[in-house]
């Protein structure tokens, strides 16, 4: 025998109410009306307690109905944008979309109590959020590797909202549990006894009862559809054609375009390109086999051709052609607290170090630049904004002596560090966690050199005693504080609360280490120092910071000044 629903049995009561006999089962009677099923109901109610409230309820299932479907959004772009080659990859992504969708489907059903459907939607949103949140640059650029850094770190930052969001959507649907019982239970009495509920008016209505479960379900498979029709377009538009290995990334291009040249057999090497572009570039042509000899080196006439290929250099982390850029005794400071260095191969593995795992290709930007320059000399201070696929962007302070040395131009002294906000090395050095640069020992070949740059660093005065004057001097801080010109670096040095001398030793070179036309009287040189500097925190805190310093100075008449120094606090060392 057929059961017999609420509303059959409703409508069969109205009928013999009326004096007519039942429709048959499912059947309404005709002329039969809601107002005359109301009317039954309000004559022959049984008083239950009055229904327990569902705002918790309702909230707790529109969050996660939200929640799932963003991570439905989220599973069709991946769908799209993922470089899905096998059917391995993409069982995770499908999986991910059915799991997304049961979701959206539990959320609905959480208004009407339940503990279980309570604890699997918890579940399921604190799984969605557990895996958003875990999410790392690696695994991201790895799904999504054909996206621009730009995109892929604002993307990261947005994934991480969600799962931050659906994780507190999970405490709360196990927050809201005992009540959704308390719901379920009196639900189930209601039902059993077909009992009406009273409305605000006064008038009566049937039980929330499910009436049409083939339209919720068609709802259910409507907003999965927008959800997963809205990603894939989304996936579509910002998804270049061609397949992923053959697509050039557009933030690699910009003005660094004008640097590519060819060379024997038409490899494309980078030659120039504008400070604040990004100068790594990728090429979609086929590789050609490496040639049994590797072509000499292209000439460096310039400054801004010596960046443009040490920019290059960096993006792939390439160690030859990093090493050419240097000269054979060049000096380096790294980010880290052991990381001093001379000697070409050192200093080279010092950067690639410094890099970290080499991901095929990093992107590159300066963001900031200055360039001294005299006699075939130059000092830079640059700020770097360098990303793997699918990271955020490390900042790198860097400043170099550069020369040109036999019509090429060539690194003499770099100092790479990574910019820590005052504050921040503050906190740090109040609880001890900045470490003290490893140790300098005394070295030096010019003793009015030597003798300058260690009365620079007695003191405060001292200092600001040896900065030249001149327009093109600069200063770059441990924060990534810029100062320029001679008199702007005077009067910050001159307001300072602190005081300043020498940790321990000074690795000094005059210009005639490297340059034959200096030999018997060098006009510019190069200083490294670790320099220790006491302030006083706004907390009253007496604090003692040990800081990096590659200082540069020229001759100016008699006397060594100051033209461009950088300052750095250091990381732990590996």
């Amino acid at each position: 025998m057929q059961p017999q629903s609420t509303e059959d049995w409703l409508l069969g009561k109205a009928a013999r109410s009326a004096g007519s006999a039942p429709p048959a089962l499912g059947t309404p009677a005709p002329g039969t009306h809601l107002s005359a099923v109301v009317d039954v109901i309000a004559s022959d109610r049984v008083p239950l307690p009055p229904p327990p409230g569902r705002a918790r309820l309702q909230l707790a299932g529109v969050l996660t109905q939200i929640g799932c479907g963003a991570c439905l959004l989220v599973g069709a772009i991946g769908i799209v944008l993922a470089p899905q080659t096998t059917a391995g990859r993409l069982a995770p992504v499908c999986a991910w979309l059915v799991l997304a969708m049961t979701g959206l489907v539990f959320g609905g059903l959480i208004c009407r109590g339940g503990l279980g459907k309570l604890i699997v939607a918890a579940a399921i949103d604190a799984g969605f959020g557990g895996a958003l949140l875990a999410l790392d640059g690696a695994t991201l650029r790895a799904r999504l590797e054909i996206l621009p850094a730009s995109q892929l770190g604002a993307i990261a930052r947005a994934l991480g909202g969600v799962g931050g969001a659906l994780l507190a959507t999970a405490v709360l649907c196990l927050a809201v549990a005992p009540h959704g019982r308390r719901y379920a239970r009196w639900f189930r009495d209601a039902a059993a006894t077909h009992t009406a509920l009273p409305l605000p008016r006064g008038s009566a209505y049937i039980i929330p009862a499910e009436h049409r479960p083939a339209s919720r379900r068609r709802l259910y498979i409507v907003l999965g559809g927008l959800a997963i029709g809205a990603g894939t377009g989304f996936g579509v538009v910002v998804s270049p054609a061609g397949p992923p290995g053959s697509r050039a990334r557009p933030e690699l291009l910009g003005a660094a375009a004008s640097a590519v040249a060819t060379v024997d057999g038409g490899a494309p090497q980078v030659l120039a390109g504008d400070a604040g572009t990004a100068v790594a570039i990728e090429s979609a042509l086929p590789v050609e086999p490496t040639p049994a000899a590797a072509p000499a080196p292209a000439p460096i006439a310039s400054v801004k051709q010596l960046l443009a290929a040490q920019h290059a250099a960096i993006a792939a982390a390439d160690r030859q052609q990093l090493a050419e850029l240097m000269a054979p005794a060049v000096f380096g400071f790294g980010a880290l607290a052991d990381e001093v260095a001379e000697g070409r191969a050192a200093v080279v593995a010092q950067i690639v170090r410094d890099l970290g795992p080499v991901p095929g290709r990093f992107t590159v930007e300066s963001t900031s630049l200055a360039i001294g320059e005299q006699r075939d000399h130059a000092w830079i201070a640059e700020q770097l904004d360098i990303a793997a696929p699918g990271t955020v962007p490390r900042h790198v302070a860097m400043s170099e002596l550069a020369a040109a040395i036999d019509g090429r131009w060539q690194i003499i002294a770099l100092h790479w560090a990574t910019p820590i906000d005052d504050a921040v090395a503050e906190q740090l050095a109040i609880v001890g966690g900045l470490p003290a640069p490893a140790e300098i020992a005394d070295r030096h070949d010019d003793d009015a050199l030597d003798r300058a740059i260690r009365a620079a660093f007695a003191s405060r005065a001292a200092f600001v005693a040896a900065r030249s004057a001149r327009g093109d001097a600069f200063n770059l801080g441990s924060g990534g504080e810029r100062a320029k010109g001679g008199a702007a670096i005077k009067r910050l040095f001159g307001k300072l609360n602190a005081q300043i001398q020498l940790h321990d030793g000074a690795r000094v070179v005059a210009g005639s280490a490297w340059d034959p036309a200096q030999r018997g009287d060098p006009w510019i040189g190069w200083a490294a120092v670790n320099v220790d500097f006491a302030s006083q925190t706004r907390g009253g805190i007496e604090l003692d910071q040990t800081f990096r310093v590659l200082a540069i100075a020229i001759r100016e008449g008699r006397a060594w000044k100051l033209v461009q120094t950088q300052w750095s606090s250091v990381a732990p060392a590996r």
